[in-house]
């Protein structure tokens, strides 16, 4: 049975986690899958939005103890390897991504969906960093994706009290960027999607590079010419018809 499901319609691809028994927990096999499904639809331009998720009403519990516990220091670099490349991968999408979060986002399970360009997650969800309760120490990917979310000193509260907090204080934090109830939760995806889909794909691609690169390089030291991507922007099929259809008062038929 796949443990990744990879569905492509309409411009959007839903990836779900499907180890349903163990709460999507997250092992090699499922990383394996992540990995090479990813890197499949990475180069289809048609593709406007990702949208990530757990089978079975729950995100992802954590990473598979049962398999890390057996794993000697060859073992588990192997893993980290394996875990940071694929989620790595999912960072450099081209088109947006989201994750939608229900239950529990634990242990890797909450850096995977780090790795998304945003968060939505249902009321009830409960979000967190055990690892200091198990006796591990995360890696320095995992923590500085954590960081970049919500800042040092909330990061070290997390990771050091190892306690779970659900979505309304997740949100408070900055850790994910909506809640909503569980009944509206997958509506509420739904309406995202299709925000998204209304967009121009070149305008949605080259944007998110763009907050990419402010994000590491905030103080544009290394932007040699500011107005680039706006420049660019005019040469694209996708500004003639977004700025026709603006002045003639109609809905944009990007291409």
């Amino acid at each position: 049975m796949e443990k990744v499901l990879f569905e492509k319609s309409d411009g959007t691809l839903k990836v779900s986690l499907n180890r349903t028994p163990v709460l999507n927990a997250i092992n090699s096999d499922v990383l394996r899958e992540l990995e090479s499904g990813i890197k499949a639809h990475m180069g289809d331009g048609t593709i406007k939005a990702l949208m990530l998720y757990g089978q079975g009403g729950c995100f992802a519990a954590g990473a598979d103890i049962k398999e890390l516990a057996g794993l000697d220091e060859g073992g588990i670099r192997k893993f980290h390897d394996l875990r940071e490349r694929t989620f790595f991968l999912l960072e450099e999408f081209p088109s947006p991504t989201f994750a939608v979060i229900e239950k529990f986002a634990l242990g890797t399970g909450l850096e995977l969906a780090l790795c998304c360009d945003f968060r939505i997650a249902a009321e009830g969800a409960q979000l967190g960093v055990p690892s200091s309760r198990l006796g591990i120490v995360e890696s320095y990917e995992y923590i500085s994706r954590l960081v970049r979310s919500v800042g040092p000193a909330q990061a070290k509260k997390l990771i050091l009290t190892g306690e779970r907090i659900d979505a309304k204080t997740a949100f408070t934090i900055g850790l994910i960027e909506e809640v909503t109830s569980p009944q509206k939760l997958f509506d509420r995806a739904d309406a995202l999607l299709s925000s998204i889909l209304n967009n121009s794909n070149y305008a949605l691609r080259q944007s998110k590079k763009a907050v990419d690169i402010c994000a590491r390089d905030p103080n544009l030291s290394h932007v040699h010419d500011t107005a680039l991507p706006l420049v660019e922007s005019l040469k694209s099929p996708d500004f003639e018809e977004g700025t026709t259809a603006f002045l003639e008062k109609r809905k944009a038929k990007f291409k």
